[in-house]
């Protein structure tokens, strides 16, 4: 008898990144959080029109730069956050000739 493989379908909402008007959600969320915060209180109800502009120039940009980001790769904040995290586990240069490597870590 043939075995036939079974095929399970992944659904692409389960795959595909969460992004807000192009950008990841994160980063989109904190940058709005920021403009808000510049824009409302400063801006806003005190009549500072100046904060205003400033508020609407550091979004717009952000959110230009934070779309071509996204459009690289979806996850590309995430992968930053984890190289940081491990950085000290992996040396940046080669270990040849190198008289004291140091061992790595255990996970416990």
């Amino acid at each position: 008898m043939e075995e036939h493989l079974r095929i399970i379908p992944i659904h692409k909402s389960l795959v595909r990144p969460q992004l807000i008007m192009g950008c990841e959600r994160f980063l989109f969320l904190m940058l709005s959080m920021v403009v808000t915060l510049l824009a409302g209180p400063g801006g806003l109800m005190t009549g500072n029109w100046l904060n205003m502009l400033i508020a609407g120039a550091i979004f717009f940009i952000g959110r230009a730069l934070l779309a071509y980001m996204a459009k690289a790769d979806a996850q590309m904040s995430d992968v930053f956050r984890r190289s940081v995290q491990y950085r000290s586990e992996y040396p940046a240069s080669s270990t040849a000739g190198f008289r004291n490597i140091p061992k790595a870590r255990r996970w416990s």
